[in-house]
Order: C-alpha cells, then sequence, then structure tokens
C-alpha cells in the first residue's frame, strides 16, 4: 500500500497517533490508524554471578499497566532515545540503568516490527553474557530526566533464574508480553 494522506490525531513525548488515507491497490481506505512509537530494546542479561557453562539469568519479576496487577517475568527493555542513538548502545544503557551490569559479549537476535498494520515502531531483541557488577561509561555521560524512557514507574524485583528454568518460564508463559517472550524465545534458539 501508499500512504497518500497523513493527519494526527494525538501526539505526546511517547507517540504519536495518526489517521492515514492508504491506497491499496484500486481501493482507498480513509481512516486506516497508525502509531509512531519510540524503538525498542530487549535483552536477556546473564546474571554476572554464573559461568558460561552452566549460566543464570538476571529476570525481573513485574507488574506493568496493562497488564492489571498480574505478575510477569520479564527482561531488560527501555526505548531507543529519539536523539540518534543505535539500539545496541541503548541497550548496553538500559543494562546498567536497570541492574548496573554492563557485558562483554552481546548478541543482537534481529530487527522485529511490532504491529505489520499499524506501526508501533521496531523492537530490537539482544542477548549479554559475559557480564559483571560496575561502572558504565557512554562517552557522553548519564542520561539526563529529560530522555524519554529515563524512568520506569512499576516495581520491580530482580531474580537471577537458571538456563532450564528461563526455559521452562517462557514454555509456561510466565513472559506475558510478547516482546519479552519473543527475546527469550530467540535467545534460548542462539543458546542450544
Amino acid at each position: 500500500g501508499e500512504t497518500i494522506g497523513n493527519k494526527c490525531l494525538v501526539q505526546s513525548q511517547w507517540m504519536r497517533v495518526a489517521q492515514h488515507q492508504v491506497k491499496l491497490m484500486d481501493k482507498v481506505i480513509d481512516d486506516w490508524l497508525w502509531i509512531d512509537y519510540h524503538d525498542r530494546i530487549n535483552v536477556l542479561v546473564q546474571d554476572p554471578n554464573s559461568s558460561k557453562d552452566n549460566p543464570s539469568f538476571l529476570i525481573l519479576k513485574q507488574t506493568k499497566y496493562a497488564l492489571s496487577s498480574e505478575v510477569s517475568l520479564a527482561v531488560v527493555g527501555g526505548i531507543v532515545e529519539p536523539y540518534g542513538e543505535e539500539p545496541p548502545d541503548a541497550a548496553k544503557r538500559e543494562v546498567y540503568e536497570e541492574l548496573h551490569v554492563t557485558c562483554n559479549s552481546w548478541t543482537p537476535l534481529g530487527r522485529y516490527r511490532t504491529d505489520v498494520n499499524r506501526g508501533m515502531g521496531w523492537i530490537h531483541p539482544f542477548l549479554a553474557r559475559d557480564c559483571k557488577y560496575g561502572e558504565f561509561d557512554d562517552g557522553n555521560g548519564e542520561p539526563s530526566n529529560a530522555d524519554v524512557g529515563a524512568h520506569d514507574m512499576e516495581k520491580q524485583n530482580v531474580q537471577s533464574m537458571t538456563l532450564s528454568e528461563v526455559k521452562v518460564g517462557v514454555m509456561n508463559q510466565k513472559f506475558i508480553e510478547v516482546q519479552w517472550s519473543n527475546t527469550v524465545a530467540l535467545a534460548m534458539l542462539h543458546l542450544m
């Protein structure tokens, strides 16, 4: 299809919702809703206290607004800042912000459209290994409070889970958000 019209309905620092006019073959659809949303990263992070041969992973146990108080397992996630930040840099920044961990081995697991009909940005999942607790230096100083994704509002509890526990968790739908389950499942395939 081809976008032949674009009217902004609402915009915030988080997203822009627009009504597109779309031409599909010989038909025009006047009310195609489209959401421009920041690209995001998700990272499955190896526990610094585990070994390469017997890895454990740092998993968040949390609630989120759209989960209606349901508790979910989660991986580190966040927004790729709109000022030109690249996904690998966002992943490293978010891992440090949420866990105070730096990692030496990064495996990109792809780039996926969140919603093929409505936009919603792209998700960039990663697997991070060979990690340690320590200092983070991005070369530009710490992100400011003005950054879009600077702070999470929900409480997060960090727990270490073995590879088999993480696999059981993803198989039993304990990572309720689709981006988290996608990241974990892709990482599990990579680790096999």
